[in-house]
């Protein structure tokens, strides 16, 4: 008589096997069907309403946007278990506390900057996200200038990848977001082609370095080259507020939570034997009280700027973001550091 083996655990920074195949690799095909889609639906001229693109956003004020960085106070001490607790967390509150509100005060005094910074926040931010999934796929140290070409080239996609499609939409989120800060700035000058064309060049040239630099060091390319393809169509054809509300919910922010979990050896446990929920629920049960705290701070912001639409939640979202990508950054770095302590001499 035998007895089944439980798998043992991963390691800290490797991925599961049942989130690769049950999770990213759905939502994968996923964007690979909807960007399939909408190129047949633009063929047509058939227009999307901007309230119906902003749906993804709206979910996401509950369900994986908001709450993917309501743990930031926790992570410190959740990988470092040599650190206090408490003055971790409260580190963590002063940082937001400082960098959120300096980012808010910089949308208030000069709008188009916090515009700009917000774009370069997040281009830095979404490509380090992808950039921890490559090395967590194998649990290996990456090379330096693969590192930085995967961040830039991941961020680039949906930062960049809707100027060139379709100018006049990035255009109307500048003039939403700025209108909430109390300074309406009009994004015609977006619409000049000199913008696409440096935008598209960009983008064309991050790929090839990209791809060259992983072929000369014969590192592993083709599902990372699969899914860049897949969000360089998703990007091009999805209009542009859908396919970043769709990206930030079900793509960017899925992919940090199932981080978060990697941190707790339960949660790593239960991921390894193919059990996604319990850890997602774990993970619902902590982040109920800050994204609570977030929703109430962004009521707050509409009833202030006279406006609950779009432009004032990506205020509030551009002003999270930058605490929150330092934070990523310092997770970041420790990861790199047990990557490069593993590997063989």
């Amino acid at each position: 008589m035998t007895t089944a083996l439980r798998p043992a655990a991963p390691p800290l920074d490797l991925l599961p096997t049942a989130v690769r195949r049950r999770l990213l690799l759905p939502t994968t095909v996923a964007f690979a069907g909807l960007a399939v889609l909408f190129a047949g639906l633009s063929s047509t001229g058939t227009t999307v309403p901007l309230g119906v693109q902003a749906i993804p956003f709206a979910v996401s004020v509950l369900l994986f946007g908001l709450p993917h960085g309501a743990l930031d106070h926790l992570v410190p001490a959740r990988e470092d278990r040599g650190l206090d607790p408490r003055r971790a967390a409260a580190a963590v509150v002063a940082l937001y506390g400082v960098l959120g509100g300096a980012t808010a005060l910089l949308w208030l005094v000069a709008p188009a900057a916090g515009f700009a910074l917000f774009i370069a926040v997040t281009w830095y931010h979404w490509g380090q996200g992808d950039l921890w999934i490559e090395r967590a796929r194998t649990a290996s140290a990456i090379g330096r200038a693969d590192a930085v070409l995967t961040l830039l080239l991941r961020g680039a996609l949906p930062m960049l990848m809707p100027l060139v499609a379709r100018p006049a939409d990035y255009a109307l989120v500048l003039s939403l977001t700025t209108r909430a800060a109390g300074g309406a700035v009009s994004g015609e000058g977006l619409l000049a082609p000199p913008w696409r064309i440096a935008a598209g060049a960009v983008v064309a040239a991050l790929l090839v370095a990209h791809v060259a630099v992983r072929a000369a060091r014969r590192a592993p390319l083709a599902e990372d080259l699969a899914e860049t393809v897949v969000l360089l169509g998703f990007f091009a054809a999805v209009p542009p507020v859908l396919a970043v509300g769709l990206y930030f919910t079900f793509w960017h922010s899925v992919r940090h939570i199932v981080r978060l979990e990697l941190l707790d050896p339960a949660a790593r446990r239960e991921l390894a034997d193919g059990r996604l929920l319990g850890p997602f629920a774990r993970f619902l049960r902590d982040a109920w009280p800050v994204t609570l705290c977030a929703v109430a701070l962004l009521l707050a912001l509409a009833l202030v700027a006279r406006d609950a639409g779009l432009g004032t939640y990506l205020l509030l979202i551009a002003a999270l973001t930058t605490p929150h990508a330092v934070v990523v950054t310092w997770m970041d770095r420790r990861t790199a550091r047990r990557l490069r302590a593993a590997r063989p001499a």
